[in-house]
């Protein structure tokens, strides 16, 4: 029996950073506005080399990073995903053995293992590169349901694949599993039509952005208690949005948490919200559904993993986390 199963992305990740990478602002370059939503860009120079001082070669993927950071709170944890027939995937399970996942990888024989090429500028904000690969190919057909037994499962991207979201939580509500999600972009863009399956998730994770396209509300930030409003009925459980460097806003039905993050030194900012998910919800075990103790736990979890290079170097051990300050939490009445 494990205490939890995550289901989700498994890549190489390849972190380059250089003083060279630069960040500009919407105002000093020419583009239609839907090619650059963020409203920033990455500029570096075209025709020459650059230096990169540093090159970082890890694991990563929602999947992964999140089971690693389970098994470093002393869950007995497994992690379901797909390979390449490489030995970069051959690598990662290695990986994840001597961080004491049971990697349960379905090998692809068609198709490499996902690769991503993060580039990383000064400020810790990074442009991702990525080659899905195997990751597009995981299928409910391969996965042997009959022989799964957990408390949790936690899902991750699903490479927008439907079928397999109806047959994980079909397969937890029969066997009394709790469920915690973060899913993909392709998965959020199915909008209204998630609203079945979140009315069976105990813990739901998204951005602002994301939260409000599937509420179907644009979002402003007037409007977050409309959005959480929403959520709460579509939500079966738990909803938490996430605002990166802005912190964390959750509802439980019941009450309305508010939390932002510590002043802390930021290298890398990919795996924080991998690390906040992973931490939350380990947290939340742990404490028997302590909610402001999960907060803390996650935060404490996203604060170390942005001072590293990569989703996992950071991911602390149970025990650890102590020696971070916490935040203070803002509770309000039910959203209404």
């Amino acid at each position: 029996m494990h205490d939890i199963i995550t289901i989700g992305t498994v890549t190489r990740d390849v972190f380059l950073k250089s003083p060279d990478f630069h960040v500009i602002g919407q105002s000093d370059f020419c583009s239609r506005n839907d090619n650059f939503r963020t409203g920033k860009a990455g500029c570096f120079m075209l025709g020459t080399k650059l230096e990169i001082p540093k090159v970082v070669i890890t694991s990563g993927g929602g999947g992964t990073n999140t089971a690693v950071g389970f098994a470093r709170q002393g869950l007995k944890t497994a992690a379901i995903g797909r390979i390449g027939d490489d030995d970069i995937g051959r690598e990662i399970i290695d990986e994840l053995k001597k961080e004491n996942v049971e990697p349960m990888m379905h090998i692809d024989k068609g198709s490499d293992t996902a690769y991503s090429t993060i580039l990383v500028a000064k400020d810790g904000e990074r442009t991702i590169l990525e080659y899905r690969g195997a990751n597009d190919n995981l299928s409910e057909k391969e996965i042997d349901w009959g022989g799964l037994k957990a408390k949790w499962i936690y899902i991750d991207s699903l490479a927008g694949n439907l079928k397999l979201l109806e047959k994980i939580l079909g397969w937890a509500k029969e066997n009394g599993i709790k469920v915690a999600m973060n899913p993909g972009k392709r998965l959020i863009k199915f909008g209204e039509d998630l609203w079945p399956f979140l009315g069976q998730v105990d813990i739901f994770f998204a951005n602002e952005d994301e939260s409000a396209y599937i509420a179907g509300i644009e979002y402003s930030l007037e409007k977050e208690p409309e959005i959480f409003a929403k959520m709460d009925k579509i939500v079966k459980g738990i909803v938490i949005m996430t605002k990166g460097p802005r912190g964390v806003e959750i509802s439980d039905g019941k009450k309305h948490y508010i939390a932002g993050v510590p002043d802390s030194p930021i290298v890398d900012r990919t795996g924080a919200g991998d690390s906040f998910g992973s931490g939350f919800v380990s947290g939340y075990i742990q404490s028997d559904g302590d909610i402001e103790y999960a907060i803390q736990l996650g935060t404490a979890n996203a604060t170390s993993v942005v001072k590293h290079f990569g989703s996992k170097k950071g991911l602390l051990k149970k025990g650890e986390w102590g020696d971070y300050p916490k935040v203070e939490v803002e509770i309000k009445q039910p959203v209404c």
